[in-house]
Formats: C-alpha cells, structure tokens, sequence
C-alpha cells in the first residue's frame, strides 16, 4: 500500500453500520458515511481523507495515529465535512487536519480524555492538531501576565493563521487558583508562554454556557500558529515567584556589621538566614528566615524580604515607617511583632480616612492616641467616630454602622474629630497612629455580599483593607479574586469637605478614586494612584455573590506602599487618555478611555469600571449599546473609527459651566497622528482636544445621547454643499430664510447649548422663510433634505 490511494467507498464499503479495523501507513481517501466500530490506526506519513459526508467514531472503535515530530499520521477532513460519536474514549487520539475556511470543531483525545478544539483558518493550506494529555514543558517559563498555566493538557496547533478556540473542563484547570482563564502559547523565539488576546466563549462551541469548570475560550484574533509550538489554558495574573531553598548560610547582625561567623559579610541573600543581636537600622535586606533577638527598624520606603519565619526573642520587633515594608512569602510560619507608625494623607476636619488592619489584634483599641502629626500641642484622640460598612441589606437603605472591633481584611472609616488642629475647614495636618501587634501573614478570606436584588447597587459593595504590613498590588488582588469580585476597586478621597450632620453620605461632592487594570481614575488633580494599597488602607469592591475575597502573600510588594492613594509602581503605557470635568462648587470628575488587546466591547471584569460616585455633577462613558455608566472603559485594540458615548449628569436643573480637558495621553494618543475630538452630533460639531478645552454651560439634569469621542471627523460645519446640494442660509435682524438646491422636508435650529429655539416641519419647498424673534448670537441650523441628507449651516443672529 506503500504511495497508494485506497477509495474506501468503493473497496471496503464503509457506510453507517459497517465495521472498519484496519492499520494504514499510506494515504487513503473515503466518502460517505463511514462508521469506525474497530481500530482504525494510522501510522507515520499516513493519511485517511474524508472527501465527503460524515465520520462517526462509533461505539467500539478507536481513531489512533502516530504521534512522531515531523512524520506523524493524520485524518484529514475536508471542508464540509463533519463528525459524529465522540466521547472520551472515541475521538481522534493523535493528529487530525481540517481543509475548512470555517469554523471547524476537531474531537481530539488522549487517555480517554476529549479535548476537541475549534479553528477558524483565514486561508486555504488547512490546520492539523492533537491534544496531549500530559503536563506542557516549561512550566515557570511565564511572559508578562501570566500567574499558571494548566499543567496536565496541551494541545499542538500547526498550518495557516487561524482563529482558535480550545475547551476545558475540570482537570484541565484543576491547579489554577484564578478563573480568569486566557489561552497561552509557547513561543518559539522567546521559549516563554505568552498570552494570546481570547475570550471566554458565553456559549461554549460544544453547547451549553461556558463555567468556570467547563467551557471554551477563543482567540480574538487570527493567530500565527508557526509561532507557538503548544497552547493551552492559562490564568491572567502575575506569577508568584519560584521556591527558595535555605543556602546554608547563616548570617549575624552584630555591632552595627554583618558576620558569617566571625568575618565580616556582605548583606544576605534570600537564601541565607539572618539573627539579629544587636539594633539593626541598617536599611532594606532579603533573607530566608530572621532570628529577632533585638530590634530592627525600617524608615520610609524600606524593606524586608522574608521568605520564611521569624522567630522572636526578649520582646524584639520590627519598627516600621508609615511607607516600610515587611514581607513573608511562605503562608504557615512564624510572625513577628510589629509597630508600624503610620500617617494619613493631609486631612481636614471631618474628614473621613479608610481603614484596614495588618496586625491580629483588635486595632480599634489603639486609635486615641492617634494626634495630629505637626501640631506637638495637639490632643490624642484624633478621630471620633467609626463605622463598618454593612453589605447585602436592603438598597436605599443606611448602610453604615458602629464598629467597635476590627475584622483583619475587613474596612473600616474614621472620622477626623472638630479639636486642634482641626477646628475650622481650612486646617490641614497629618495624622499618626502608632499600631502595634502581631503581624498578620499567609491566606486570609472575608466574607462579602451581594445583594441579588440589586447586583450593581451600593448594598452589593463591600469595603475590604489591605490585611498585612505590606502594599498589596492591586493588580493580583482582583485577579486571583476574579470569580469573586468585579474586578475594579475603589478608594474614598474626600475630595470637597461638607459638614456633616450624621454620618459620612453627607460628603456630597466627594468621589471614589476607580482603579482596574486598565488604569485609574482620580477626584482631583493632586490624588494619585498606580496599583498599590498601602498598608493599613480600606478599599471598597462589588461582590458577584455570597462568597469570599482573598489575599495571599503573592499579593504583597516590597516597593510603593509610600502612603494612603500614593504609589511608584509603574503601569505599562498602553494606548489611553483621561478626560477631566471640572467646574463651580469644586467638581472634579474623570474618565479613563484605553485600548488593548485583551479587551472587547463588552464588560471586561478587571478592566471596566462602573461609575460609582456621589459627587453632585460626573462625566461618564457608556458601555456599547448599554445605559451602563463606566469611569473606565477598556476597548479592543485601537482603530480611528471607533466612537465612545460620553454622557453628563448632574443634580439640578440651575445653569452651570463645566470645562472638559484631555490629559495623560499615552501610547498612540502621544503622537501627532491621532487626536481626539469632542463630537456633538446635535451641533454636528466636531470640538479637536488638541487645540484646547471644551466648555459646556447647560441647564439640563441629563446629557447621555448628545456627545461621543470620536478619533476623525465627518467633514466641516461650514461647508453648505452636501450630496450636490447647495443650499444657503440667511439670518439676520430676527428673520431666518433658506434656499437649496433641493426640496427641504424640515428645518431645526439650535442655539450653542444644544437647545433646541425653532422646529419646523413639512417644509416640502425648495426655499423657506420665517421670523425668528430669538437673542443675538450663534446658532445651527440643521436642514433637512427629502432625500434624507442634512446640511449643517452655523448662522449668527447680530
């Protein structure tokens, strides 16, 4: 049979029923319906081609090829054809190729394992897989936002750019902590898995919805399949780092020098253990384990680096700065004692501050000697009352209430008390709590809530702290909490002080600093922050149901943490842009618009933000085809036709001013090639950020269909022609007329507000005439053509 083509149609007769139990080392073509209840084996540089109908994998039968680098057998499928049958014990254990330009499904298997896969070939040359039921290589290879990767299924995916789509089930996630899962591929040239851009299909391509258990997940684009030698199923997020094994080495601080024995030694390594006999105030250092016979004190933004236990003698401790940090990377250890001093932002009277606990200890006990930080005549007892925040109730309904006890991972607020310094509203000064206990260490899960009334309402938001005496990344922290959380959090601000009468909802044109992945939003033009929450600091997240959130030591970061909404963690520049509105009484509010290729039209959890604000005057994008407010709005990669609705609200109907500005352009938006514009699609006009800001005085409560963000314009508002029409507009001294080339059906006039002055209607004329007993100034007329064209004429009214 060596070079031979069998036609199995016509020599074994291979319809529906028939039994097949053959060995093929050759190529072989087949039509019809062929059902396999025997073995069917194909071996090196073997072929079996379905020309046409249907493959059925039977109920005995076995579809075996080899498995060899280059010369492996196959089942080629041409296009149109399809399959039928599989299980896990029937599928094609080893290589099969499709010939479609469709979407195409492949029952793969190994070890009674199914494992199909979808692609979606963007050229005729036909793609050939076969899923591999063993661990990939490389497994600590991990690129750039990756934190695991499946390690018991892999699939081999070779031919022309394809879309490709792989399915999971329980085994193939089995060991990743996370279910934002993302396809990844090995990269030849790098030799380190890379994300490819996917999503996580609503509906999987085998039927049913996609779970975090089973679904399937595919590609957002074509993928270049000679790139990658294997893909599999990975998990977003950031990799924890590799495990540490003690060197040997143990290291002794001692008369202000480092001793191995009794010779003078360079700092440790964090594979050396440490003891510590006399005071140590000798700055940042890395180490297996500490032996904590004396102090040890950090200063502002120093570090240690334990990846073990401390184990601690004659009452030592670390004395920790506000910003100082003190890591643990193993979760079930030894902890020290701690007196972490920490300082608030700058606060005024009645300020409300954020708060977490990193010690074991009920924190709450220690806050009367909390005092003003540059006023030494100053009392303690700087804050006065304090309030948890009650999640699952009742929406509309008060959700704070006392606390007397701190919970570790739970949030709580202070309250700045009315004494010295602080008793008028234009005082400031900082705050010190000196916080001393047990430091907490390892995995800690909390409770949150969802309101299953109301999802996206304030009950379903749960105020949780940064539990150690670390910064925790922010970025991890929702991540590894995917399933769990919405994937944005939000931090107070107090941004404009307003006297309270009863509790912290007065603070009416204070907001919620927004942070995703994508970037962050700020409440005003000093407040920052890149995706570090300090130590000691509460945050607030939405829960996606009665669960828990999470925090492990892979969270914890030995750099930032500086202090409350103030990080140097860099963020990576991708295409994005804020725009600001500000205006009377001290409003502020901003959005973040960014593009990248994780990110669809849809609601991107990690990504997106909702709008969750109180400020009494916001600006906000909608997610596509959706009333859904967003602070931060993540997009698929950038193309210049894309249009963003921007909306604006506020909470009364008084005339008020309010001034737009494009800041922190980054990626594609930092050239010269790519400007935004401020589209009024009632105006038709088109407002470039590049030549300065806009200004928009309005009266109404609402504006959500009137403006978008656009990247190119639809032509000038000047010009009168349109479509070979030419048509003229007169007004002046209160009397408006136009002429047109063109019957005109109505015309509508709007002064530069947008609001609309005059409307009229079933015009059927090709010249119109009217007085028009308005105030002096510009207006825009919008004539509509019978043929459905519009011209957009500005006019001015002297």
């Amino acid at each position: 049979m060596k070079n031979s083509t069998i036609n199995l149609y016509t020599k074994l007769r291979p319809f529906k029923g028939t039994i097949l139990s053959l060995a093929l080392f050759a190529s072989v073509a087949a039509t019809g319906q062929i059902q396999n209840n025997g073995s069917l084996y194909i071996g090196n540089k073997g072929t079996v081609f379905l020309k046409t109908g249907n493959y059925g994998l039977g109920s005995l039968g076995k579809t075996t090829t080899t498995r060899t680098a280059t010369d492996f057998g196959k089942f080629v499928y041409a296009s149109g054809t399809t399959t039928s049958g599989a299980t896990n014990n029937h599928n094609i254990d080893g290589y099969a190729r499709t010939l479609d330009q469709s979407p195409y499904i492949l029952y793969l298997g190994a070890s009674n394992v199914l494992a199909p896969i979808q692609v979606d070939a963007s050229a005729s040359g036909g793609v050939t897989a076969a899923f591999y039921k063993t661990s990939p290589a490389n497994l600590t290879a991990l690129g750039t936002g990756i934190s695991q990767i499946s390690n018991s299924e892999n699939w081999d995916i070779q031919g022309v750019d394809s879309k490709i789509s792989l399915s999971w089930r329980t085994a193939t996630i089995a060991n990743l902590s996370s279910s934002l899962y993302t396809i990844v591929g090995y990269n030849n040239s790098s030799n380190k898995w890379e994300i490819i851009p996917s999503t996580v299909d609503t509906n999987s391509f085998l039927g049913g919805t996609s779970t975090p258990t089973a679904g399937s997940i595919t590609s957002t684009n074509d993928v270049n399949l000679s790139a990658y030698s294997r893909f599999t199923i990975g998990s977003k997020g950031e990799n924890c780092g590799s495990v540490v094994v003690f060197s040997g080495t143990t290291l002794t601080w001692d008369a202000g020098q480092w001793l191995n024995g009794s010779t003078p030694s360079a700092a440790p390594t964090i594979a050396d253990k440490v003891i510590i006999n006399s005071a140590y105030a000798g700055g940042s250092f890395s180490c297996y384990s500490i032996e904590l016979n004396n102090n040890i004190t950090l200063l502002d933004g120093q570090f240690i680096d334990c990846y073990d236990g401390v184990v601690t003698t004659l009452g030592s401790k670390i004395i920790m700065a506000s910003s100082a940090n003190f890591i643990q990377r193993t979760s079930t250890t030894s902890v020290p004692t701690i007196e972490l001093n920490k300082r608030t932002r700058v606060i005024r009277r009645y300020d409300y501050i954020y708060w977490g606990t990193p010690i074991s200890e009920n924190i709450l006990t220690q806050f009367p000697s909390a005092k003003a930080s540059t006023n030494s005549a100053a009392p303690a007892g700087a804050f006065d009352v304090f309030y948890k925040y009650n999640s699952g109730g009742t929406e509309g309904v008060t959700v704070w209430g006392p606390i007397t006890t701190s919970v570790v991972g739970r949030g709580f607020i202070a309250r700045v008390r009315n004494q010295a310094p602080f008793t008028n509203t234009t005082n400031t000064d900082f705050i010190n709590l000196k916080i001393a206990g047990t430091a907490n260490n390892g995995d800690i899960s909390v409770g949150i809530v969802q309101n299953p009334i109301a999802p996206n309402g304030n009950s379903s938001y749960n105020l949780l702290s940064n539990p150690y005496p670390s910064g925790l990344d922010a970025n991890k922290f929702i991540t590894e909490n995917s399933a769990n959380v919405d994937g944005a959090i939000y931090l107070w601000t107090s941004s404009t002080l307003f006297n309270p009468t009863g509790g912290p909802t007065n603070y009416t044109q204070a907001d919620y600093l927004t942070y995703t992945r994508l970037g962050t939003t700020v409440t005003n033009s000093t407040s920052t922050f890149d995706g570090i929450v300090a130590s000691g600091q509460g945050f607030t997240t939405k829960a996606l149901g009665n669960t828990n959130a999470t925090f492990n030591n892979c969270m914890r970061v030995k750099e930032g943490n500086t202090q409350f909404l103030k990080s140097s963690n860099a963020v990576t520049e991708i295409d994005r842009y804020k725009v600001t509105m500000s205006g009377d009484n001290g409003v502020f509010s901003q959005i973040l618009v960014g593009y990248t290729p994780e990110s669809t039209l849809e609601y991107d959890r990690m990504y997106d933000a909702t709008r969750n604000s109180v400020s009494t005057a916001q600006v906000y994008t909608f997610l596509d085809n959706t009333d859904t407010k967003l602070a931060i709005n993540a997009r698929p990669s950038f193309a210049n036709t894309d249009k963003v609705a921007l909306g604006v609200s506020k909470n009364n109907a008084n005339s008020e001013t309010f001034v737009f500005e494009i800041t922190e352009k980054e990626g594609v938006f930092s050239t010269d090639g790519v400007n935004v514009y401020l589209h009024d699609k009632v105006l038709g006009t088109y407002h470039n950020f590049a030549n300065g800001n806009y200004t928009l005085t309005t009266t109404d409560t609402a504006i959500n269909d009137r403006f978008e963000l656009v990247y190119e314009t639809e032509g000038e508002l000047s010009n009168p022609d349109f479509d070979g029409a030419t048509t003229l507009v007169y007004l002046n001294n209160n009397f408006f007329k136009v002429n047109s080339s063109k019957t005109i059906s109505a015309i509508a006039i709007y002064d530069m507000a947008g609001r609309l002055v005059s409307n009229f209607t079933s015009i059927d004329n090709t010249a119109f005439s009217s007085n028009f007993d308005k105030a002096q100034g510009v207006y825009i007329a919008k004539i509509k053509l019978v043929d459905g064209s519009i011209v957009n004429q500005k006019v001015i009214n002297q």
